[in-house]
């Protein structure tokens, strides 16, 4: 599902005009970066949550010429889906 087709699906079904859904799903991922910048994690009710996790440096292999390349530490965003959402889908 495409961002539009997520904002089409939820103004059919709260009848809000797309402008407006889509100017909140853009404010929500906004206060979402701001908050996970500061290291804490976003609670999305039955959805899940989002949090930060740092993955260590490492060294991989390049697929195309089997070279061994360095991967810097850097900081992911990890989703852990609810237990309500993982049974729904299951």
């Amino acid at each position: 599902m495409t961002k539009n087709e997520l904002i089409d699906a939820i103004a059919g079904e709260t009848g809000s005009p797309k402008k407006t859904v889509a100017d909140i799903m853009s404010a929500a991922v906004r206060v979402a970066e701001t908050t996970l910048k500061s290291g804490n994690p976003v609670v999305l009710g039955d959805f899940g949550k989002l949090s930060t996790v740092q993955r260590d440096a490492r060294e991989a292999r390049n697929p195309a010429t089997g070279e061994t390349v360095k991967v810097p530490a850097k900081t992911v965003v990890k989703f852990k889906p609810s237990k309500s959402l993982a049974d729904a889908i299951a």
